[in-house]
C-alpha cells in the first residue's frame, strides 16, 4: 500500500483531479481509498441521531451501514496521524490523503489552480509531482490535470516507499520477506516487540490478535506510549507499526484467541508467533495450531521474567516447534517481566521467524 498526499489551496481542483486519478488507476487494475481532511468537522446526522447518542453514552465506535455505503465513527481522543488513518484501508494499493496539508514524510502531489502565486506550503523533500492548470516552473515533473493516464503510469512506475528504508538489505532477502505472512498471537510484552522487529525487517503482512487494552503498567516493557493508554493494543500497535516506512501491512483483530478461532484469525500465516503470558494459554494455542496446521512452524516463548542470567535464555527445537526462553514456567514471587529480558526473548523469536521464512524459500542466509 502506498500513501500519497494530494495538496492544494481551496478551489485548485483537488477533488476533481483526484476523482479522475482514482478512476484511471482503477482502469489499470489498482484500488484506492481516500482520507478527507475536514477542517471544520462534519455532521453525520446531528446530535439527536442514534449514532451521536451512542457515542455520548460511552460507545467507543459506531458503524453506520446503509444501501449507499458504510461509515465508522469513533469516539474522539487525540486526532490520529495520517499514517494511522491510512492503516484503516489496508488491502488497497493506494491511499490518497486529500486536504490543505499533511504530516511530513508523505510523498505529495501538489495541485495548483489558475493562480500560480496561490501555492500550498509543502516541504521540498515531500513534493513528488505538480499537477497544474497554469504554467509552473519546477525541478520535478509537472503534469496537466487532464493527463491522468500519464500521472497514473508515473505513480505506478515510481520508486517503492520502502526503497530507501531497505537500501542496505540484500534484495533477495527483502523480496522474500515482503511476500511473507506472519501471525502474532498476543500484543503484550513479547508480541508488541516481535511485531515491531518483524516490521523493521520488512515482513509483508502481520496478522495481530489480542483482546486487551493498553494499561500504564504495560509501558515499561511494551511498544506503547502514554497517549495510547486505554486503547486496544492491536489498534495502538498497528498505528505504531505504520510509522515505520517498511511497507508492512497489518491486519489487526481485537479478539480473545481460542482453539476454535485460530484458523479464522491466522489461517493465512506462514508461521505463528506465540506471545501469551499464561502457561495454559500457551499450551492451548500451540496444540490448536499444530493440530490444524501440522506443516507450519510455531515459535513460542517460556520463561522471561526478571533480569540478568543471559546464558539461561536458549532456543530449543522440537520438530516445527521452536521454544525460546529459560523455560521456567512460573517466576519467583516479586519477580516480574522487565524490558531487557522481554525484548531479548522477543528479538530471538523474531530472528527465528526470519530464519524459518528464508529456509522455507530455500534462500541462503
Amino acid at each position: 500500500m502506498k500513501v500519497i498526499a494530494v495538496i492544494g489551496r481551496s478551489g485548485a481542483g483537488k477533488t476533481t483531479f483526484l476523482c479522475r486519478l482514482i478512476a484511471a488507476l482503477r482502469r489499470l487494475g489498482r484500488s484506492s481509498a481516500v482520507i478527507k481532511h475536514c477542517g471544520s468537522g462534519f455532521d453525520l446526522g446531528g446530535k439527536d441521531k442514534d449514532s451521536n447518542m451512542f457515542l455520548r453514552a460511552g460507545a467507543e465506535a459506531v458503524t453506520l451501514s446503509g444501501p449507499k455505503g458504510t461509515a465508522v465513527v469513533r469516539r474522539p481522543r487525540s486526532r490520529p496521524k495520517d499514517r494511522a488513518l491510512a492503516a484503516v484501508h489496508a488491502g488497497v494499493d493506494f491511499v490518497f490523503i486529500e486536504g490543505g496539508r499533511t504530516e511530513p514524510g508523505i510523498p505529495t502531489i501538489e495541485v495548483v489552480g489558475l493562480d500560480p502565486g496561490n501555492r500550498a506550503s509543502i516541504r521540498k523533500a515531500d513534493r513528488r509531482i505538480i499537477v497544474a492548470r497554469c504554467p509552473v516552473s519546477s525541478a520535478g515533473p509537472v503534469f496537466s490535470p487532464g493527463n491522468v493516464r500519464e500521472i497514473a503510469a508515473f505513480i505506478l512506475a515510481g520508486p517503492a516507499e520502502d526503497e530507501a528504508f531497505f537500501g542496505a538489505h540484500d534484495p533477495v532477502v527483502h523480496e522474500t520477506l515482503k511476500k511473507a505472512v506472519v501471525a502474532v498471537a498476543g500484543a503484550g510484552g513479547l508480541g508488541s516487540n516481535v511485531a515491531m522487529a518483524l516490521a523493521r525487517c520488512g515482513v509483508g503482512t502481520l496478522l495481530l490478535a489480542d483482546f486487551d487494552r493498553v494499561e500504564p503498567s504495560n509501558l515499561n516493557r511494551q511498544q506503547y506510549f502514554t497517549d495510547q493508554v486505554g486503547r486496544s493494543k492491536v489498534e495502538a500497535l498497528s498505528e505504531n507499526i505504520t510509522r515505520i516506512p517498511s511497507g508492512t501491512m497489518v491486519v489487526a483483530r481485537m479478539a480473545r484467541i481460542n482453539a476454535d478461532n485460530v484458523g479464522r484469525l491466522f489461517g493465512r500465516a506462514d508461521v505463528l508467533v506465540e506471545a501469551f503470558d499464561r502457561a495454559d494459554q500457551k499450551q492451548m494455542l500451540i496444540e490448536a495450531w499444530m493440530t490444524r496446521f501440522p506443516d507450519r512452524p510455531v515459535v513460542a516463548a517460556s520463561g522471561l521474567a526478571g533480569y540478568g542470567a543471559n546464558n539461561r535464555i536458549r532456543e530449543r527445537r522440537i520438530g516445527l516447534l521452536t521454544l525460546i526462553g529459560d523455560e521456567e514456567s512460573e517466576p519467583p514471587a516479586g519477580i516480574s517481566p522487565m524490558a531487557p529480558r522481554v525484548a531479548a526473548v522477543a528479538a530471538m523469536q523474531a530472528n527465528r521467524v526470519i530464519e524459518i521464512l528464508m529456509k522455507a524459500r530455500k534462500t541462503p542466509c
